[in-house]
């Protein structure tokens, strides 16, 4: 049972807030604004949650990081310059993890009708001006918390808008990790009608997700930087769209077709493992790029069994970019404008410096022979003027 310490005389007061450490300080600065006003009459000017060292934090029980990280940004309106990122998993277990240089906190969602079912430590957690429990498991050693909602999903959209909405943070990664059709459509629905930013996305391999699904991710979500996907599904899947992300990493790409290839013309890079193009699809591709319908690309990568001689046989070559050297031979092709095209047949990226105004450039590499997966690749990397 606790006792009232702000209702001890002054001289009292402060022999207790001496023998009490920082995190305790920070408790209990955080109880209420006369109990921080009392620790500053006592000398202690500077208690706060962003100023405990790193390893203090990390000694915490995450549950405890995340009640006093909580209520600090909620006391001060702002967050600390701790480089703060949302990870946000969609699936049968929804989570967001909460990571920064400090801390990784992990939080999961339930259904408030499934509250009863968890044993551990109960809380009533400030979220903004809600209050909403929460339950802190062990779970296989590991500390597990819960926040409790009318439904998962509905839980972890709530987080989502608060960070939003009171600090302005975007989603670094949004993850797809399970095949939960209804959570999928309300999370990615959500995000677009509220405009939130979204810098990654990545739809995990070895998950049970209809092509439908995919199909409906593909379709209308859009990552300001990434969209990667370890997914496979066969030839018979189509998507005809765009992909909305500035590069596109596609593991399993046995779908990505040309008519894909020739609809990336708004990315900077895009990478397609495991795919086939052939040798009449690659120079198609080359020779959209060359009237300038890829204006922004910088690099593709895309699995295939031609040599890059044959798909560049008959190009007009930049001479003054081409290298043939003992080390390595770099071969630059022509392209729309002032722009150009490097590939190289060496199995090690080089950087070099292109001249003029110290811009740089970065050669990759063609597997002319393939590699233990039975595919090479034709690779390029694209300056452009």
């Amino acid at each position: 049972m606790g006792f009232p310490i702000i209702k001890l005389p002054v001289v009292a007061l402060k022999v207790l807030v001496d023998h009490l450490n920082d995190v305790e300080l920070v408790t209990v600065s955080l109880l209420s604004r006369q109990a921080a006003w009392f620790l500053k009459v006592c000398g202690k000017k500077s208690v706060s949650f962003f100023h405990l060292e790193g390893s203090m934090i990390r000694a915490l029980r995450k549950v405890r990081i995340l009640e006093l990280f909580l209520l600090e940004i909620n006391r001060r309106g702002e967050l600390p310059r701790w480089y703060f990122e949302l990870c946000c998993s969609v699936g049968s277990d929804q989570c967001i993890s909460i990571s920064c240089n400090a801390f990784d906190v992990p939080i999961y969602f339930g259904a408030l009708e499934d509250i009863e079912k968890f044993v551990g430590v109960r809380r009533n957690l400030k979220i903004g001006k809600l209050l909403v429990p929460i339950v802190a498991t062990r779970e296989y050693g590991v500390e597990k918390i819960r926040i409790f909602w009318n439904t998962k999903t509905n839980g972890m959209i709530a987080l989502m808008d608060y960070f939003k909405d009171t600090f302005n943070v975007p989603i670094e990664l949004l993850k797809f990790t399970e095949g939960d059709t209804k959570a999928i459509k309300r999370v990615v629905n959500h995000l677009n009608s509220t405009q939130t930013v979204v810098k990654n996305v990545r739809v995990e391999s070895n998950i049970a997700l209809s092509e439908d699904d995919f199909e409906f991710i593909l379709k209308n979500v859009s990552a300001t930087e990434k969209f990667s996907s370890y997914l496979e599904f066969g030839w018979n899947f189509t998507y005809n769209g765009k992909i909305r992300a500035k590069n596109i990493y596609i593991e399993n790409g046995r779908w990505f077709t040309l008519r894909n290839l020739l609809s990336s013309n708004e990315n900077e890079t895009i990478s397609v493992h495991r795919s086939d193009f052939q040798r009449y699809e690659l120079r198609e591709f080359l020779r959209q790029w060359k009237i300038g319908k890829f204006p922004i690309l910088k690099e593709v990568n895309l699995a295939t069994n031609v040599s890059f001689i044959d798909v560049t046989s008959g190009l007009k070559k930049r001479l003054d970019k081409c290298e043939d050297t003992f080390w390595r031979q770099v071969v630059a092709f022509r392209g729309h404008g002032d722009s150009y095209g490097i590939v190289s047949p060496t199995r090690n990226n080089h950087r070099y410096n292109t001249g003029g105004r110290g811009i740089q450039a970065f050669d990759v590499h063609d597997i002319a022979y393939p590699d233990q997966s039975g595919q090479g690749y034709f690779c390029m990397c694209v300056h452009n003027g």
